[in-house]
């Protein structure tokens, strides 16, 4: 790439942060932005760190000045993605979640949104048991969302409320309740079917 391109690459990520930045104003309760110590510089972290009531928002990506990384709460995600969406700010590309493990007692699902080269990643915890696996759907902002939030539930066991479609994608007919291939504890093979008649 040339370096005239991969700085208006880099100019236009940045404006689109800072655009994304502004967007999330609403849930800040200050923006610091301290200067880089020589430690933090030599570690690749950006130090732009923004401290919110019960959360950070915090611009990392190892040290990559195109991501911007979102900690929110379960009850948060819906008007945040819908901030960024009525501003047009960027298309999602995809939910992934990550399974903490019991010693933690959390999953972490992340929404990744993209404009042009910047990345914004809504980051959202939630507990391991049942009746804590529960977020909302976001299926009535971005309609393409529903198949990531069922391979959410399918293979982390998360329950994604009024989501459109809740069929499987990915696992057989047969296969046992309660059973998560993601999970930390799942062993492959361990998994046995069911008699659907029995269910």
């Amino acid at each position: 790439m040339p370096q005239q391109s991969k700085s208006t690459a880099q100019a236009q990520a940045e404006t689109a942060l800072l655009a994304a930045e502004a967007l999330l104003q609403p849930w800040a309760s200050h923006i610091n932005k301290p200067q880089p110590d020589d430690k933090t510089l030599a570690r690749g972290e950006n130090p732009l760190v923004f401290p919110y009531s019960r959360r950070r928002i915090k611009l990392t990506g190892n040290g990559r000045p195109d991501v911007l990384d979102i900690s929110l709460q379960p009850a948060e995600l819906l008007e945040v993605v819908q901030t960024l969406m009525d501003a047009n700010w960027g298309y999602l590309i995809t939910i992934t979640g990550v399974d903490l493990g019991p010693e933690a007692g959390e999953i972490e699902v992340l929404y990744h949104l993209a404009q042009g080269a910047a990345v914004v990643t809504l980051s959202v915890k939630v507990g391991r048991e049942t009746e804590t696996a529960v977020i909302p759907s976001i299926c009535s902002i971005i309609p393409s969302a529903s198949f990531f939030e069922r391979e959410l539930s399918e293979m982390l066991g998360i329950t994604v409320q009024n989501t459109p479609n809740s069929d499987r994608l990915f696992l057989p007919d047969d296969w046992p309740a309660d059973v998560y291939p993601l999970r930390k504890e799942f062993v492959a093979g361990s998994a046995t079917a069911v008699d659907a008649q029995n269910t």
